[in-house]
């Protein structure tokens, strides 16, 4: 009975015996081939090297490869219309349903509903000036949208003529008809752009004569002119100081230069707003790590950074200290001039002016011809060294289409009436009447108990903000109440037809904590009666506004 049954088990071993042999043959001749055709290939005896001698000192390694190998072979083969394979799985609606959950949809809004504050701005029809005609939107209809624009030409939007103590226009030199004179000329010779960055083909005649009487005019060496303000001095002081580099600043400075100085990535050591023994404690502190650490000053570059005048709150530096305090502990003085130059000072040259110290003395004076000039862009003061280095190193100079030659001829021409032999008495100089209206609105404003003004006495930039008071209000005001209440002055003088703003501020931006406050520009265009007139205005909105929240 066993014969019959061992012989197909003999029969199946003779077969796999006779097929295995062939298998290995099979095996050898295709790695062969295979090794064959891979010597051929430029490398591949690098890359077999490679994978034997892997092999030999970790197997784990090459197992792991070819399981990579075999997942990416997988996931480039693999469908990739699965989802519709398994579509037998999904709801299937109708097409009312379908209808029902279009209608009921409702997208995200792209961004955030603008709060009330920031809503409803004014606009100016025409030119702007002392006394423009402005429109005011009615309560809900968004000036952007282009369905409901305002309507400025018929009916009650026509505007109405206010008094302009919003716009920078101090030394009162926009729409001065001399000045538009020349601008028209200058339109007609070279058309309205520069076309192009000053060190190719931007550069015309004219932005060379502006920076020669600018530099005639602050009486310093050379001058090198930026086409826009905001960009001048977060490009000058980055272009000189660079990380490892000592920068010692006000916390009080613009937003600008809060952007400069974080592009520079230096060391940044803060002193307090206008405190100035705060400064020398910070320079003393700095000079004995010095000797600690054995640190020449010469290692890197130090500079105090500070404003003329505050475009936060209007104040004005203490330069006679500052300037004692560079030379002592021998550091640069980077001063923003932009709120001070062609506004303050017997001629308008700025606070240099004003404390009688040379221009020179000041190793970079950045100024604006926007707010002192009423043209735009804005300049940087030194000797020729410093000025030659930004222009090749200052990404704001470099990388910016030039001025456009209308406007430059437009500064040029201010700064000529500006330059005239007669200082701020005569009732030629643009500036002359400029103290006496700021005396006069700040007379007004004395009265007024719930403000206060950080501001300069001589400073045109005044800012007004509601006094910190226990006795007037039950609670301390949030920056949001705040900034309601101003708005709603804002709003109330814009009824009695004075045009003032308030300070608008990226809170989410700013290195440091600002109060809020109504910002006004006193200019010199106005008449003393037009400035008590919206002074009194002014200072009526605030007792209105500022009575409704006390307790």
């Amino acid at each position: 009975m066993s014969a019959p049954t061992s012989a197909p088990s003999n029969a199946g071993t003779t077969s796999v015996a006779s097929t295995l042999p062939e298998l290995i043959v099979l095996f050898n001749s295709t790695w062969a081939t295979l090794g064959a055709w891979t010597s051929s290939i430029p490398g591949s005896q690098v890359a077999w090297r490679y994978i034997k001698a892997s092999h030999q000192d970790d197997p784990f390694r090459t197992v792991l490869e070819l399981l990579l190998v075999f997942f990416i072979v997988r996931t480039y083969a693999q469908s990739r219309t699965k989802g519709e394979q398994s579509g037998k799985n999904f709801v299937k609606l109708t097409e009312k349903e379908i209808d029902e959950l279009v209608h009921e949809w409702q997208p995200e809004a792209l961004l955030p509903p603008a709060p009330r504050t920031t809503q409803y701005p004014p606009v100016i029809i025409g030119a702007t000036g002392p006394r423009p005609r402005v429109v005011f939107p009615t309560p809900g209809q968004d000036p952007h949208d282009p369905l409901q624009p305002y309507d400025v030409t018929t009916g009650a939007n026509q505007g109405k003529v206010v008094l302009n103590l919003a716009s920078s226009n101090f030394a009162g030199l926009a729409g001065n008809e001399r000045i538009k004179d020349k601008a028209v000329a200058c339109l007609k010779r070279y058309g309205v752009g520069s076309c192009g960055p000053p060190g190719f083909y931007g550069t015309f005649d004219v932005h060379m004569e502006l920076e020669r009487d600018i530099a005639a005019f602050l009486s310093v060496p050379s001058v090198i002119m930026y086409s826009h303000s905001f960009s001048t001095i977060s490009s000058v002081i980055p272009s000189f100081s660079k990380r490892g580099d000592i920068i010692v600043a006000d916390r009080g400075v613009n937003f600008a230069i809060q952007k400069g100085i974080q592009i520079s990535r230096s060391n940044i050591r803060w002193y307090d707003h206008g405190d100035y023994e705060a400064l020398e404690r910070i320079l003393e502190q700095i000079h004995k790590e010095d000797k600690k650490y054995k640190r020449k000053v010469t290692n890197g570059r130090r500079f105090i950074i500070t404003e003329g005048i505050f475009e936060n709150d209007g104040s004005m530096v203490d330069l006679p200290k500052v300037m004692e305090l560079k030379h002592k502990y021998k550091y640069r003085l980077i001063l923003d001039e932009t709120w001070s130059f062609g506004v303050v000072g017997k001629t308008g040259r700025g606070v240099t002016e004003v404390f009688d110290i040379p221009t020179a003395e000041v190793d970079m004076l950045v100024g604006s011809m926007a707010n002192g000039l009423s043209s735009t862009g804005g300049f940087c003061a030194g000797n020729k060294e410093v000025v030659a280095h930004q222009r090749i190193n200052s990404p704001g100079f470099v990388f910016s289409a030039a001025l456009p030659p209308l406007l430059a001829v437009s500064a040029s021409e201010a700064i000529s009436m500006l330059s005239i032999p007669a200082n701020m008495t005569s009732p030629a100089h643009p500036l002359a009447p400029l103290p006496d209206n700021v005396a006069a609105l700040r007379k007004i404003l004395a009265s007024v108990k719930p403000i206060e003004i950080p501001s300069a006495e001589m400073s045109p930039l005044i800012h007004i903000c509601i006094r910190d008071d226990d006795k007037l209000y039950s609670k301390p005001l949030t920056r949001e109440e705040q900034e309601k209440l101003l708005q709603d002055v804002v709003e109330q003088c814009a009824e009695n037809g004075v045009l003032v703003t308030r300070s608008k501020r990226n809170w989410a931006q700013e290195m440091m904590e600002h109060r809020p406050s109504l910002r006004i520009c006193v200019t010199a265009a106005l008449t003393k009666k037009e400035i008590e007139k919206a002074g009194n205005m002014l200072k009526s909105a605030l007792n209105k506004v500022l009575a409704g929240k006390k307790k």
